[in-house]
Parts: structure tokens; sequence; C-alpha cells
């Protein structure tokens, strides 16, 4: 058998690309080498994220393109030639990888985002003719959203993480040999079982009836969006018995969001000088003593931790802040498609018990528990003061507490073990042999590759 070189490329935008990233390297087998390219402090292009998500116009224009049929077919069609057109950076970084992996001549390359890959598939003979390697293209689709531009023809699997996007990559001219549904990628680091202690901590957190403090998490996201409507919740609450911990990355958009929190008690920040130690930052949170119970976030590729059990390392429950974009509103319905979170109704209901918006039966509010047994996830008002007061209430009146009783269901995108599921096809559709034979552990093999010296990645 061939040993493949795993490589690995990701975009300068967002934290997402990231987070799956590290997700697929913590499955990989014990002691495996990998290589990254595309981790670039790429300031110009994050600049470019940031203001794409934070200005209404160019928001709204990206909306347009990417729910208008044929506005998203041109957009597409022009942004995929110019990728394809752009390859020469990844030549340059292949050239010396290259050098460091004379031996290695085939590659698997994993791309987390689509832009790198357009370029490399269409640079696949040139590659192999250059440098005497067989590249082996495998794209991860990191939203249930599926957009034009996920549609890599010349890529040599595609992974996406439902059948309804699976088949609608295939409707856009996908071949259907090539997709591969699978449940979302979740580093196997989260989906660990927290001990005794650990879970009791968490429901003590969540109980109206105890004191304990309720410790939340909010990651900012790349593009450092809704900042003045987080910090609202965070001023409201944070005199309370709620402590925040604040991670997010040093930038321009960021340094005084982070200068005023500094001033607020029962709030912690985390702040990386990149992308990548961000996403560290994030997860070693999940060891800590004081690991949160519950999590604000955007519903980014962050939504699909919803998969997870509640006593598990990284099953908190996820309160969402607005959508922006197509792909976070196609998140969100895959959540409610799976009975993950509220539907349009439910969510109705919820808010008007919770915020004293009329008077609930016994027989309502009992309604309401039964159904929140089933959610991991929870959509928060778009007013930060009624935001505030919402997750307040959800505490009081016991809702957390009920959302402690989920028990999973076996549908195949809900799964936990979507990274062994995405290696296994891998390498047996590549090499015959499955990870799961090769692995020995997931923590051993997380704790070789932090500690191996001449790693590339992590």
């Amino acid at each position: 058998m061939v040993e493949p070189l795993f490589v690995f490329t990701v975009a300068p935008t967002g934290l997402g690309h990231i987070r799956v990233m590290h997700a697929l390297q913590d499955g990989l087998p014990l002691n495996t080498t990998f290589e990254v390219i595309g981790i670039q402090e790429a300031g110009v292009n994050n600049a470019l994220h940031s203001l794409g998500s934070r200005v209404p116009l160019l928001t709204d224009i990206t909306e347009f393109y990417q729910t208008n049929h044929f506005a998203e077919w041109v957009v597409s069609a022009l942004y995929t030639a110019y990728l394809k057109s752009h390859a020469k950076e990844a030549m340059v970084a292949f050239a010396d990888i290259v050098k460091r992996n004379p031996d290695r001549k085939r590659w698997i390359v994993i791309s987390t985002h689509f832009a790198l890959a357009f370029s490399i598939a269409a640079s696949k003979k040139e590659i192999a003719e250059k440098f005497g390697v067989e590249v082996l293209l495998c794209v991860i689709v990191t939203d249930d959203s599926p957009q034009r531009v996920w549609v890599v023809k010349d890529a040599d699997l595609i992974f996406a993480p439902s059948t309804l996007t699976g088949e609608t990559l295939v409707k856009l001219g996908m071949s259907p040999e090539k997709v591969k549904v699978v449940s979302y990628p979740i580093s196997p680091k989260f989906a660990q079982k927290l001990s005794k202690d650990e879970y009791q901590h968490v429901v003590d957190q969540l109980n109206a009836d105890q004191t304990t403090p309720l410790q939340i998490v909010i990651p900012i996201s790349g593009a450092a969006v809704q900042l003045p409507y987080l910090e609202d919740i965070i001023r409201t609450l944070s005199y309370e018995n709620f402590f925040f911990t604040v991670i997010g990355q040093d930038s321009t958009f960021t340094f005084s969001f982070f200068q005023d929190l500094a001033k607020l008690t029962h709030v912690q920040t985390s702040i990386g000088l990149s992308n990548h130690q961000t996403v560290e930052y994030y997860e070693s949170l999940f060891y800590q003593p004081s690991r949160p119970a519950v999590e604000i976030t955007k519903p980014s590729e962050q939504s699909f931790k919803a998969i997870l059990q509640p006593n598990e390392r990284g099953g908190v429950i996820l309160l969402f802040t607005q959508p922006v974009e197509r792909q976070e509103k196609d998140n969100l319905r895959f959540l409610q498609r799976y009975g993950l979170m509220p539907d349009d109704n439910q969510q109705h209901n919820l808010e008007d018990f919770l915020l004293g918006v009329r008077i609930f039966t016994t027989q309502e509010v009992t309604q309401i528990h039964a159904l929140a047994s089933h959610w991991r996830a929870i959509r928060l008002p778009s007013a930060p003061q009624k935001a505030a007061q919402f997750i307040k209430k959800l505490k009081e009146k016991g809702i957390f507490s009920s959302m402690l009783k989920y028990v999973p269901s076996p549908k195949p995108e809900l799964m936990s073990n979507g990274v062994e599921m995405i290696w296994n096809e891998i390498l047996t559709r590549f090499n015959g042999t499955p990870i799961s034979e090769t692995v020995k552990s997931t923590k051993s093999s997380f704790v070789a590759r932090e500690t191996q010296p001449g790693l590339v990645g992590r």
C-alpha cells in the first residue's frame, strides 16, 4: 500500500474552515504527517470578508446573487474561472511540499474551502507532470448550503452534510459517484464523554434551583459581526449570575469591543493574534474547569455542534444570533428539518412564554418542556435587551434543564462520527484500508500530533 501524504488547504477568510480542518486532523491515525497550505494572515482578504458581512449594502448584494438562480450562475461562473486561472500560489506551496517530502508520490488534498479547491483541481495535470505526484482532491462542504461554488467538478470526492445538499450538488452538475453524504465533521475531541463530575457541573449551571454561575462562551466570528448586539447582552447579564468568556481575533474591528469588555465584571476575554490561534483558544476552553454550558454564536458551521449530546465535551446548548447571508439561514433550516431547534411556530410560542407576552396554561407549559427535550439549539430575539431577558428566563423557567434530556436520533446526518466517516471513505476508496483499522485512539492521535516535532500544521 502506498502511504499517502495528507495536505490540507484552507482560506484566510473566517474561522469555520480552520475549525473543520482541525476536526479532520484530530481524526487522523497515530503519527500521521500532514502539511497545510493556504493559512496565511492575509489582512486584505480578512478585511474584505469582514466588510462583506458587516456593511448592509454589501451583505444585500451577496445575498442577492446567492439566492437568485441566474445571478448565482453568473457570479459563480466568473468567480470559479478566476480561481482556476490563479493557481500560481498553490504551485509554489506544492513545490515546497515536494522538497520536504520527496518520497511521497500520492497526495490526498483536503480542501475545506472551495477557493483553493478550484485552483488545485484545474492544476492536477500540471502538478502530476511537474512534481511527479498523483493528487487526489477531496472537498468538504462546510455549510448545509448547496451553492454552485461548491460544485468542483474535477474533485475526486465531495463530502456533503445532508442528503438535501448532496442531491442538489448533483443536480448542479457534480457526478453522483463523487458525492458522499456524511454527518458533519465535528472534532472527535468534542465527542468525548464528560466525566461524572464534569457533567454534574453542567447540570448545576443550568438548574434554576442552583446558585452555580452559568458559564457562557461567545466566539466572535472572523467577520466580527454583531458586536454591539453581543455587548448589550453581556452588559445586561454580567452583573447577575452569568459569567462570559469571549474569544476572538485581534483586529481593527474588535479592538474597541475587547477594550470595553475588559471594564465589565464576570467577563474574561481570550484574544488570538491569528485565525489559527483564535481557533485553538476556543477549543482549549472546553478542557477548563469552568467549561461553558451555553454558547452564543452565529449559525455558521458552529451550528452543527447541535449534533453532539449534552454529556459530550463540545455538547453545549447553542443560542443563535441572527443569520448573516444564505449559508447561515440554510444551516438553521438543517436544524429545524431534523428537530434540533424550534420551528418558527414553536419559537414564537417560546418567546411569548418566556417574555410574558401572554399567560400560558399548565398544559401548554408542559408541552413546551416536552418539545425542549428534543432541542439542542434556540434562536435569540433580534433585540439585545429582549435576548438578555430571554436567556435569563430560559434558565429560570427550566427550559435549559429540559434540554439536557435530549436523546440523539440514529439518523446518519446526526451522528457525531462524521470525521471517521470521511477518513474511512477516503482511505477505503483510495487505499483500501479504513481508518478504523489503524487508529488506536483519538486522544493519543491528537497528543502525538501536538508534541511530535517537525509537523506542519497544528
